[in-house]
């Protein structure tokens, strides 16, 4: 699984976030999980299930401040793969 999070300062407030995974060969996506500053902002299934998934959240985080972002995805098998972004 191959997951990618990218931050940009959104003009009226906070963080816009983009998030975005592609599953290994033979693999799936069921489900994504997005936590913002410790925080659930996105927890949903995916189905039917996708080889590549990809969302914005925007106005989210804190600016100034700082901001952490915990991706985690879910293939077929229930397997989950997990990465974080840091920023201030």
């Amino acid at each position: 699984m191959d997951i990618d999070v990218n931050h940009s300062r959104n003009p009226v407030l906070g963080w816009d976030i983009q998030v975005s995974a592609k599953a290994a060969a033979g693999e799936t996506i069921t489900a994504a999980r997005i936590d913002v500053n410790g925080s659930p902002v996105y927890d949903r299934p995916i189905s039917p299930p996708v080889n590549k998934w990809q969302r914005t959240l925007t106005q989210k985080g804190q600016y100034p401040g700082e901001n952490k972002v915990l991706v985690t995805i879910t293939n077929e098998k229930g397997e989950q793969t997990k990465t974080q972004d840091e920023w201030e």
